[in-house]
């Protein structure tokens, strides 16, 4: 049977996805992906083009409040979109304003925004660590081993993890989690498919053992 932490940690797992608007899978061990895969973020770096229509090429960096500017169009909305929504809904709007008959839409992402976790205390390297990019987020086992690993001081079964959680109207909220990465790394919970997973701008604090 599932203990009671757990079934609280899965709670708050749902509750974080419904803040976020987004829907996660897992996609490895390791990982947790969006269901319908990377949607735009600040900070991402895009080439925009329509094909044989070059006034209508651009690259952009998208700004925190998402919109980014279009030749003919102006003003376009472009974050927490797949890159094949945005490709439509920019040929949508070519067509509904009489500007192209039938465009053909090519959006990339040339760069992705870094986002990042911080660890702290009795780890190899302290600091941020970028999240792969299309990471929605982490099993805290594997990215502390990716990201240089505890040091032979490290207590291991008492990780903290302090998370912001974000609400309309502007309202933040911190919690701290108390984590036993060491026997999750073992397998030695009660199910041995516990995971506690880590998201973008976590801190992550490793105290040292008491000897």
């Amino acid at each position: 049977m599932i203990s009671l932490k757990f079934l609280f940690l899965f709670f708050l797992l749902d509750v974080f996805s419904f803040v976020y608007g987004q829907k996660l899978i897992q996609a490895t061990p390791a990982t947790l992906k969006e269901e319908n895969g990377y949607r735009i973020r600040q900070g991402d770096k895009l080439a925009i083009s329509v094909l044989n229509e070059p006034d209508c090429n651009i690259k952009q960096t998208v700004p925190n409040d998402g919109v980014i500017r279009l030749s003919y169009i102006g003003d376009f909305k472009a974050i927490n979109i797949p890159v094949k929504n945005l490709e439509s809904l920019i040929k949508q709007e070519y067509i509904l304003k009489g500007i192209f008959l039938r465009p053909i839409v090519n959006v990339s992402i040339t760069e992705y925004s870094k986002r990042f976790v911080y660890l702290s205390g009795a780890v190899n390297k302290k600091g941020p660590f970028a999240l792969p990019p299309e990471i929605e987020a982490m099993n805290i086992v594997e990215l502390i081993s990716m990201s240089g690993g505890f040091t032979d001081i490290a207590r291991k079964n008492k990780v903290f993890v302090t998370r912001t959680y974000y609400f309309q109207g502007g309202k933040a909220e911190q919690k701290t989690f108390e984590v036993d990465v060491e026997s999750l790394s073992r397998g030695s919970m009660q199910n041995r498919n516990d995971k506690f997973w880590v998201y973008p701008e976590d801190q992550i604090n490793v105290p040292e053992r008491l000897f």
